[in-house]
């Protein structure tokens, strides 16, 4: 994780306030509980504070993200320019509504897994593409004169995770789709885009890639001191990916523990 150069602020949001989780199919399975979600973990962790929107979308690149984002994040100003979080006081059968609107206290973007699909896959952007576009998601609620800025809004970046190739290649050879075509080391090099933006941009990241690199590869290396030999048949990245792409329990579990982990160093007035 990257230092962040903004400065920690007291937490003075509401119960009705909101943590936005903005990804591909890494983040919506990330609500489902039989493999430990990461997103559920992240609401436990909030509950009683804060409510976790699930905004990820299966399948989707950082294009994708562009054309669906002012349906995700909140705008913030209105058509005079005035930056405002209120909403307007409403009724319904002559019941008042309450005249405010959540604010994204914390946003989590996390893309990268299709964008680093290999060409001529469809859902392949290119790296220098990718980049300039997660550095135009965080800006949509860092610039003053974005529609959607939003001072009070705390923004993360999340890498993609390695791919496992072995356990991946086997998989979508038992699919019956056609097996779209990726390579850990484009995963790699798209998550050094997303460190590079973070850093850049002043924004912590997670690097979710080197967290499970580094944990399979201590692990392999202790399987190869004990035997002699490695004994995984799929690199060791079974332990923390599904299919060799999507996060199993123990990866949801790693991913949680790790954004626990960034709350707590960079924003600790939202666990305050």
């Amino acid at each position: 994780m990257n230092k962040t150069s903004e400065q920690s602020r007291p937490y003075q949001g509401a119960m009705y306030d909101i943590v936005l989780t903005f990804g591909d199919s890494i983040t919506q399975f990330g609500g489902d509980p039989a493999h430990n979600g990461w997103v559920n973990s992240l609401s436990h962790l909030f509950e009683r504070r804060m409510d976790v929107l699930n905004r990820g979308f299966s399948g989707y690149n950082t294009n994708d993200a562009r054309r669906v984002v002012h349906l995700v994040i909140p705008r913030t100003k209105n058509l005079s320019g005035a930056y405002s979080t209120s909403a307007a006081a409403t009724t319904h059968l002559g019941h008042p509504f309450p005249n405010f609107s959540p604010k994204v206290q914390l946003l989590l973007i996390f893309f990268g897994a299709n964008d680093a699909v290999l060409k001529p896959g469809y859902q392949h952007v290119p790296l220098d593409v990718f980049a300039a576009n997660i550095r135009y998601l965080v800006s949509l609620v860092k610039d003053p004169d974005s529609e959607y800025y939003s001072p009070e809004t705390r923004v993360a970046l999340i890498t993609p995770p390695p791919l496992g190739e072995r356990l991946y290649n086997r998989t979508s050879a038992t699919s019956d789709v056609n097996p779209i075509k990726r390579t850990n080391a484009m995963a790699k090099a798209y998550s050094e885009a997303v460190k590079d933006a973070a850093n850049d941009l002043g924004v912590p990241c997670i690097d979710l890639w080197t967290s499970i690199e580094d944990r399979v590869h201590r692990a392999t290396i202790a399987e190869q001191a004990s035997s002699g030999i490695a004994t995984s048949p799929y690199d060791g990245y079974e332990k923390y990916l599904l299919d060799g792409l999507h996060l199993n329990a123990n990866g949801n579990q790693l991913l949680s523990k790790l954004i626990e982990s960034l709350i707590n160093s960079n924003w600790p007035e939202l666990r305050s």
